[in-house]
């Protein structure tokens, strides 16, 4: 699928997705390249969201790094599962996506019942609700993942 940026500010974040994210940015945007809009969309949630600081607080519905998602059609109810990883890891044929990439950066920071929109393959935009995190790392006790 290609995606699109979408989705709306988070609520809160984790301290180590926060530390983890700012450094991936820095290193990845450093010189004179311009911020995509993913990578723009990620930063301001790092910087407007609450911040957890004890992995163990983190609510099990938040969408965090490492996160399973499985994401519903408002419009007609069928079903995607995604994973949310780091930029190294980014395989979509194994449903794997970038926090970085525009499916990533749409679905990062939200929480359980939140809609994100992301295009179809043909770059209409498709509202996903989020309808369970099926493995979260924290609420596991995988505390660093």
């Amino acid at each position: 699928m290609q995606m699109a940026v979408a989705g709306k500010p988070a609520g809160c974040i984790s301290a180590l997705d926060q530390e983890r994210l700012l450094a991936l940015i820095e290193r990845t945007f450093a010189g004179d390249r311009p911020l995509d809009p993913a990578a723009h969309l990620v930063l301001h949630r790092l910087r407007n969201s609450g911040v957890i600081a004890k992995p163990d607080l983190i609510p099990p519905t938040l969408v965090t790094m490492n996160s399973t998602i499985r994401l519903q059609a408002e419009a007609d109810g069928r079903e995607w599962e995604v994973t949310l990883v780091y930029p190294e890891d980014h395989d979509p044929a194994e449903s794997c996506w970038s926090v970085l990439s525009p499916t990533g950066a749409a679905l990062f920071g939200l929480s359980v019942g939140d809609v994100a929109e992301i295009a179809d393959e043909g770059g209409r935009p498709v509202r996903w609700r989020i309808a369970a995190i099926p493995f979260q790392p924290e609420a596991r006790g995988f505390l660093t993942m």
